[in-house]
């Protein structure tokens, strides 16, 4: 059969056409930064820790990948385990708190209060045969420092609540330790909820989405000057 143009063309198509659209289409975000924020709970519609790290999904969609946590006893150990390759850096969300609180102790001791299932848990550990206690390794009072002074009132807080929020810390510092080299820095972060009203210097500020991603714009600017995030990262 004698060749034409339009043959000759789709030869050439089947050949590189793969090639020339990879070419063409941006590379693969790196994935060095992962955010997470728990499902809606306590009879509440929405939770402030996921509309969080969807806002800062929403403005870094090529660096961050967001993840959501369901409010089950054993749901972050498991949710970090399903994460291959981990990501460098692990930015926890829940909420709860009247300010931002930088949690940097957790207990390998739950509380004994149900899940989204009606279920407590099983097991009073966490992490069985693992210790009592895991502290933050990073110096995050500076972080803290700059929040504050961006306009998010921020403090570092000691007492992470023995609830769903205190397994995800203890879950994340659990595996860094495990694989320091895979996740270098594993933060929990307490947020306000949705509709509170928080106190300022000199006003009030209601918390909504829109505030939420202006705090998480400022939370990774900061980390960045501070030197936790990947240079890479946003």
């Amino acid at each position: 059969m004698k060749a034409t143009p339009m043959l000759v063309w789709l030869a050439v198509f089947c050949l590189t056409g793969p090639t020339l659209r990879a070419q063409n289409s941006p590379a693969p975000a790196a994935s060095d930064v992962l955010v997470s924020g728990f499902e809606a709970f306590g009879g509440r519609s929405e939770n402030a820790s996921w509309v969080l790290a969807q806002e800062i999904g929403k403005a870094f969609p090529n660096e961050v990948r967001t993840l959501q946590i369901p409010v089950i006893w054993g749901a972050p150990l498991e949710s970090i385990n399903k994460e291959k390759p981990l990501p460098k850096v692990w930015i926890a969300f829940g909420e709860g708190t009247p300010e931002f609180q930088i949690e940097i102790v957790a207990h390998n001791l739950r509380g004994r209060y149900p899940d989204n299932t009606g279920m407590k848990p099983a097991t009073p550990e966490v992490v069985k045969d693992a210790e009592r206690e895991l502290r933050q390794t990073a110096k995050v009072e500076g972080l803290a420092q700059a929040l504050t002074q961006a306009g998010f009132p921020t403090h570092v807080s000691e007492s992470a609540g023995r609830y769903l929020c205190e397994e995800m810390l203890y879950s994340l510092l659990h595996v860094q330790k495990q694989q320091p080299e895979a996740l270098k820095l594993a933060l929990f972060i307490h947020v306000p909820t949705l509709g509170q009203t928080v106190k300022l210097p000199a006003s009030q500020q209601k918390v909504d989405a829109a505030w939420l991603q202006a705090f998480g714009r400022e939370l990774l600017a900061s980390m960045k000057k501070l030197e936790l995030l990947p240079a890479t990262s946003p």
